[in-house]
């Protein structure tokens, strides 16, 4: 046999281990989230709307959002619960010095909590003589805590609220139309499930200015932000300590300009200068606008007006 094709054989396969192996290191040090079951208290079969907020469909999309920020290990969903049953065995029956104080007994950093407290609908109407419009907003709330496994502290708690126009119609004399989405709470749900993996991630590694210039990088991909979102970047100040406890309070934040965000790729995005200076490397970014939420029931942009303002 060719001693130079086992050579080259063997340097192959070496080099793709090594290269697993760095992977598998990076990957080792992420954080480890377990997203818990998502409750519904809205929930009402007793009612004659029949309130279904299809929370399971929400924890889905929360997992699927999570997994494709990149940062993160997600637990898988069967193993939640044991997790959970563990930890609570542990608290019961733990000495304070196993797995961190008696808590972090599943390896998992952090625990996520969901409760999806509104779901509903209201009416928009606009009438005038032989000629109505009636839009249809779907409302959308939940409140999400992340915990701190290791010693039950909870480090969020946020609630998040989307609301969206989804169904619309016109009638004027004997003519009438209607549309909307064939299921509208499964759009909006998926717009909640961006907004709260962005809570999450962005409370832990923030969005960032990775390339400053006529474009601008940054550090989050589709995951988390949409073309066409508006974005406010910051330059941080010198870090607030409170020397009675010694907590950092945060630093101060100096306003340097408004973005839009104009592509988006698997892990990183770009952005365009609207207004203010143009952000440098390093510099914080935070979600101002979302695209997705100024979109129609049939996932247009909505249309802006025409001529010249009232």
């Amino acid at each position: 046999m060719n001693i130079r094709l086992i050579c080259t054989a063997f340097f192959s396969i070496a080099l793709s281990l090594a290269t697993f192996g760095c992977m598998a290191d990076a990957e080792s040090g992420l954080p480890v989230i377990a997203i818990t079951k998502i409750r519904a208290p809205v929930n009402d079969n007793y009612r004659g709307s029949r309130v279904n907020a299809k929370q399971e469909n929400f924890q889905t999309m929360l997992e699927t959002q999570m997994t494709q920020v990149g940062r993160f290990k997600i637990i898988e969903r069967n193993r939640v619960d044991e997790i959970l049953a563990e930890q609570g065995l542990n608290n019961e029956f733990g000495d304070a010095q196993t797995a961190g104080g008696g808590f972090n007994v599943g390896a998992v950093d952090y625990l996520v909590y969901g409760a999806i407290t509104k779901l509903g609908q209201r009416e928009k109407t606009i009438s005038t003589g032989t000629f109505a419009s009636v839009s249809l907003i779907t409302e959308f709330s939940v409140d999400i805590k992340v915990v701190d496994a290791s010693t039950g502290e909870v480090r969020k708690a946020e609630s998040v609220s989307v609301e969206r126009k989804t169904a619309g119609g016109v009638a004027t004399g004997s003519f009438a139309s209607v549309s909307g989405p064939s299921d509208p709470l499964s759009d909006i749900q998926r717009v909640a499930a961006k907004k709260v993996a962005a809570l999450i991630a962005t409370s832990i590694f923030p969005i960032e200015v990775v390339k400053g210039g006529d474009i601008i990088y940054l550090n989050y991909g589709g995951a988390i932000l949409d073309e066409g979102d508006i974005v406010s970047a910051y330059s941080l100040g010198e870090a607030l300590i409170d020397e009675a406890t010694g907590i950092n309070l945060g630093s101060e934040q100096e306003f340097q300009g408004d973005l839009k965000v104009t592509q988006v790729n698997a892990k990183f995005s770009k952005a365009k200068l609207m207004s203010g200076t143009a952000p440098s490397k390093g510099s914080i970014i935070i979600i101002k606008t979302k695209a997705s939420e100024n979109t129609s029931s049939n996932g247009n942009a909505t249309n802006s007006k025409r001529g010249r303002k009232i």
